[in-house]
């Protein structure tokens, strides 16, 4: 069981989005939150503060004061009205990710919403109710995360047991009542960040695993195609310490099957695509800790507007603004982007080092292509990445000019997501051909560890070295590196990738 206290990490995160880890608030929490809301209940009940999204209006319909008969009225308008966004709906672990974040957000008690919302949306994690959360045009999180508020209220619909039915069949077979939202509740709702933190941090699971699985299969392509590894070496990186640079050339260095501290009596010099492997990749991890720090700290914030405190003060503020996020996740999947790019490039090195005998890595060459046509493909996807300039410098006026400034975290957030898919698929095609490469050429000898990551590549490519279609082995091979299977595989023979 994770305890939600208004401070969760990634990793408890992550358990509770794939694993579907159980999850409830402490009983401190509870405790800190019923203090916060008997603020919000004597503000109503004496009825002489003007509040935002309380007793006012929302937007640029601040202004207007709502009566205490409609306040209850008001609050489901709220949620009814915020449902905009359109396709394509969030995947099962995503919308999790935006229900714990949700939750947690709530649970640090400056909301104003009581236990119940929380208690709720925790239930609904642990019994499997999963409201149909739409994503288009969601340029911050209100009108994709009004979805998990609507099947609070018994409406919409929801993924329970892998069939979509209305919201309120899916509490209901859960054995969850509806709730009735009270005053402020809608906008605790629908405010903050919870959908773009929630897949920033899904992302930062994930690119530690992606830039740990590319030092490994660099380290591979280079053993094939390589000629100078003193560009590894702790000198250099002693003399530029950045701590990515010198991370990733360490990776690489233990899995070389040569010396890289010495350089040669006549200095040679590889392509960029391999001389730069720790500048590239050590970048991606810069970044990355930028990026988990964010979510770090996301986890552990107060994001609503306004912001209610214990000694009955309420402050109209800008806390749910998800700047932090947007511009973590356009940094991300611009250096995400170029571990593409360089992986791209070893592979055009891999396809053309045995151009004399086996060109394009085909056995029978003129009768077979060999693996031709993977590298269209990887230049599409590259293609593919490069399409799209960053999202979070942008922005949008709505609501009569009121709200004039949008972070769009929600779409860098999805963007994101896109490019580590995409450019796990070109370390997949890497790999494809590194192994073809290592097959055909079958001469010198490599480390124990990337020879148990080639025999592991020989079980998933059923014929290693004939023409057959490739996209079942990208497939599961970006299945490989998606899991961290092929970091496992070096680690389990001796070699621990930081």
């Amino acid at each position: 069981m994770i305890e939600l206290t208004g401070e969760l990490t990634t990793q408890d995160l992550v358990a509770i989005a794939r694993e579907n880890a159980d999850v409830a608030p402490s009983a401190e929490t509870v405790e800190r939150m019923e203090d916060v809301r008997a603020v919000v209940d004597d503000i109503v009940r004496r009825g002489d503060y003007h509040i935002y999204g309380v007793n006012a209006g929302v937007g640029d319909l601040h202004g207007k004061s709502i009566s205490r008969e409609r306040i209850q009225e008001m609050q489901e308008n709220i949620i009814e009205s915020t449902i905009t966004a359109v396709e394509p709906i969030a995947s099962t672990e995503v919308t999790r990710a935006a229900m714990v974040a949700k939750a947690n957000t709530l649970a640090a008690g400056r909301s104003g919403v009581r236990p119940e919302i929380v208690h709720k949306l925790c239930a609904m994690l642990n019994e499997g109710v999963h409201p149909r959360m739409s994503l288009g045009g969601s340029t911050d999180d209100l009108t994709a995360i009004a979805h998990v508020g609507l099947v609070l209220l018994g409406k919409g619909e929801a993924e329970i047991g892998g069939e979509i039915v209305s919201g309120g069949e899916a509490l209901e077979r859960a054995g969850i009542e509806p709730v009735r939202l009270a005053p402020k509740e809608a906008m605790s709702l629908v405010s903050g960040t919870a959908v773009m933190t929630g897949m920033l941090a899904l992302n930062v699971h994930d690119i530690d695993r992606l830039v740990r699985t590319a030092d490994v299969v660099s380290a591979l392509t280079f053993e094939l195609v390589g000629d100078a590894p003193e560009t590894f070496a702790d000198r250099v990186s002693d003399v530029r310490p950045h701590d990515g640079h010198a991370t990733s050339a360490s990776n690489v260095r233990a899995l070389l099957n040569r010396d890289a501290d010495g350089s040669s009596p006549k200095m040679v010099q590889d392509p960029l695509s391999l001389r730069v492997i720790p500048q590239v990749h050590g970048t991606v991890r810069s970044h990355l800790d930028f990026g988990r720090e964010t979510v770090d700290t996301e986890l552990r914030s107060a994001t609503d507007n306004p912001l209610v405190f214990p000694d009955g003060k309420i402050y109209s503020c800008g806390a749910f603004n998800g700047q932090p996020i947007a511009s973590a996740a356009d940094s991300l999947r611009n250096v995400v982007t170029k571990l593409g790019s360089i992986s791209e490039s070893r592979n055009r090195l891999l396809l053309r080092d045995k151009q004399d005998d086996f060109p394009f890595l085909a056995a029978n060459p003129g009768v077979e292509s060999g693996l031709m046509m993977v590298q269209y493909t990887s230049s599409g996807l590259l293609a593919e990445t490069l399409a799209t300039d960053s999202i979070s410098s942008h922005s949008v006026t709505v609501s009569g000019g009121q709200e004039d400034i949008h972070s769009m975290g929600t779409i860098s957030a999805r963007k994101l997501t896109e490019t580590v898919e995409t450019v796990s698929r070109m370390l997949a095609i890497e790999l494809l051909c590194a192994n073809r490469h290592h097959n055909l050429s079958a001469d010198g000898s490599m480390d124990p560890a990337l020879e148990a990551v080639l025999d592991h590549v020989d079980a998933v490519v059923e014929d290693p070295v004939a023409d057959t279609p490739s996209l079942d082995y990208i497939a599961a091979l970006t299945e490989q590196i998606r899991t961290g299977t092929i970091v496992d595989v070096v680690e389990a023979n001796g070699v621990e990738i930081d």
